[in-house]
């Protein structure tokens, strides 16, 4: 064989491995392709997978919830106060600041012993006075007595001695009673002077002029529908009962004149509610009858509104188009600076409103996360800053207890502690209060911020899970919640306005709606008077008869005494007439008020006692 047979067969074989070899480097591409094929499959397939799971653990939530509700039991489950670790072993954050300061535990403990002692005592004697049969049931003196004689006949007590009587006594209800008075003015002229006129006395003061009802009657109309919740429809049944069935526009007329007349004792209660620098904040929804009362913008809004899909937990609108959801947002002052309740009233949930009402207002409002409340210190360059409610985050651990109960648990007991320490500080002054915060407080937010960075807690936090957005509201919220440490004038909770506002909400289940946007505002006018008589105590329909008729009075004779700096005007306000009026006050209602603070400090009293005893058995042990 040649050269040039051997350099062609050279060439035939190394054209056959090129060709070979270009097929390899196709195969390879091929296998790389669909490996990277195989992988992004993959990566779909996690992903779908965690989808999945978290769903599946919604799923799982929302099943057990709807269990709870159905079959469950009422009680929490709670990790138990007297238990002597509250994190499990191993878990627990580490904690620089956990030495005790001995001689204020031991001085807590001598007060919890004392303050236990006293309410076990005053028990003791309750119990003693029950067994005995000394429970007073005496009827107040106030009450008017009247006699009924039962005595024999003559035939059967003729040639008897009358030695003495013995008395009994038991209440009675009489139905509700009105009467028509007829007022009679005496008219008089001079004998042969007819210039002089005829004299006669002025007629009697109504809440307008020419009014045909009592300031009782309108006092009586205002308390049932704000004090006790009752539709207008209601309330001509109750009246129709006396024998008088009123009509309901005549209601609605009175409680009309009402709203004007008690405008500038309102004005003076929000006055004073905006000098003061802390003020609690809540909203409410509240429907409200339309009427073809909207402007072009607010028609707009509202039609957004109703297109826009509402967020969780948000009410939607109710129904027809003659209809809307409105807003009632409730601001309620410190009970030792302004204590009064004032409700204002808008469409929509928007913060313009907010901040047209506080806009000459300087201060911290104390309120939920709403979004509203959460920037109102960036619109308003800090003037207003924002104290966030500790409760309703606690309620997001609540919430969630069923998905992670240790975890939930944990935080509940850690939030335990921080309630156990205001309600230590609540008989304080503030100074002592605001020092007891930061020697006992600050160390358990420093615990409960290792807690929330903890290995064990960022596995479990899964952003769409009950336990996730408690997280989530922990952390988005963690620099406000702590504000309350500041400053021991601060409440540590929204509570005081939740409680406020509840009657509002009882009370739109009964009259449903505002008839007209105009009428709302004055409404919750006659809403705000009735709710701050209500937080002293007050017997309502008192209270509003004799400030109703004083401020008419003052209306038609003297309006210089309707002025925001009138004394007068200030005497009418609940708390400076409850001290002017004393039997008006409900005081059993007040005492009962006194008997369950006491009892909820002696039971945490108790918790503390038993906490320690068991921390020292647990030293003994080791």
């Amino acid at each position: 064989m040649d050269e040039s047979q051997q350099h062609d067969q050279l060439q035939a074989a190394l054209a056959t491995r090129n060709r070979e070899f270009d097929a390899l480097l196709d195969a390879t591409k091929t296998l790389q392709d669909n490996f990277d094929r195989l992988a992004d499959l993959e990566k779909q397939r996690r992903e779908e997978n965690r989808k999945l799971d978290e769903r599946i653990a919604e799923l799982e939530v929302a099943n057990r919830q709807l269990t709870n509700m159905l079959w469950g039991r009422r009680s929490e489950r709670r990790i138990d106060p007297n238990q002597q670790r509250l994190f499990p072993d191993g878990a627990e954050p580490e904690d620089d600041d956990s030495d005790v300061i001995t001689a204020d535990d031991e001085a807590q403990s001598v007060i919890d012993e004392e303050l236990l002692k006293q309410w076990q005592e005053r028990q003791k004697k309750k119990r003693d006075r029950k067994k005995k049969g000394e429970r007073d049931e005496s009827f107040p003196e106030h009450l008017e007595r009247r006699e009924r004689l039962l005595d024999l006949d003559d035939d059967e007590k003729a040639g008897l001695k009358h030695i003495g009587d013995a008395i009994t006594e038991r209440l009675r209800f009489e139905r509700p009673y009105v009467y028509v008075e007829r007022i009679v003015r005496r008219k008089y002229v001079a004998a042969g002077k007819p210039e002089e006129g005829v004299r006669t006395r002025p007629a009697l003061l109504g809440i307008v002029e020419g009014c045909r009802y009592g300031f009782d009657v309108i006092a009586t109309i205002i308390a049932q529908k704000y004090a006790f919740h009752q539709p207008t429809y209601r309330q001509q049944d109750w009246f129709a009962q006396c024998g008088w069935f009123p009509r309901r526009s005549t209601i609605n007329d009175m409680l009309n004149h009402s709203v004007g007349v008690t405008m500038p004792l309102a004005e003076l209660m929000w006055q004073r509610l905006l000098e003061q620098s802390i003020v609690h904040v809540d909203e409410t929804t509240a429907l409200v009858l339309l009427r073809d009362s909207l402007d072009a913008e607010q028609q707009e809004q509202l039609n957004k509104r109703r297109k826009k899909k509402p967020p969780d937990g948000e009410p939607g609108e109710l129904n027809e188009p003659g209809s809307a959801t409105s807003y009632a947002w409730l601001f309620s002052g410190l009970d030792d600076l302004a204590p009064y309740n004032y409700f204002h009233w808008s469409l929509s949930r928007s913060h313009t409103a907010l901040d047209q009402w506080l806009a000459t207002y300087q201060g911290t409002v104390v309120a939920d996360a709403y979004e509203a409340y959460a920037h109102i210190e960036k619109r308003t360059d800090g003037r207003i800053v924002h104290a966030s409610c500790n409760w309703h985050a606690r309620r997001e651990f609540v919430k969630a207890e069923t998905y992670q109960p240790q975890l939930c648990a944990e935080a509940i007991a850690l939030y335990g502690e921080l309630c156990d320490i205001e309600e230590r500080g609540r008989l304080k002054t503030v100074q002592e209060r605001h020092e007891l915060r930061q020697r006992e407080a600050v160390p358990i937010w420093k615990t409960f911020e290792r807690w929330l960075a903890s290995d064990r807690v960022q596995r479990a936090a899964l952003p769409r899970t009950p336990f996730g957005k408690a997280i989530g509201y922990m952390r988005n919220q963690w620099d406000v919640l702590q504000r309350y440490l500041t400053d021991g004038q601060l409440p540590f909770d929204n509570n005081q306005a939740e409680r406020v506002i509840r009657p509002l909400a009882v009370g739109r289940r009964n009259w449903l709606f505002f008839g007209h946007p105009q009428a709302a505002t004055g409404r919750l006018q006659l809403m705000s008077i009735v709710s701050s008589a209500h937080r002293h105590n007050l017997i309502v329909e008192d209270y509003l008869a004799d400030i109703l008729e004083k401020l008419a009075d003052a209306a038609q004779n003297d309006p210089a005494q309707l002025q925001l700096d009138s004394r007068y005007l200030a005497n009418l306000l609940p708390d400076r007439w409850a001290s002017n009026h004393p039997t008006s006050i409900r005081k059993q209602r007040a005492a009962e008020k006194v008997d369950r603070a006491e009892a909820k400090r002696a039971r945490r009293a108790r918790q503390r006692i038993l906490a320690r005893r068991a921390r020292k058995a647990a030293a003994t042990r080791k």
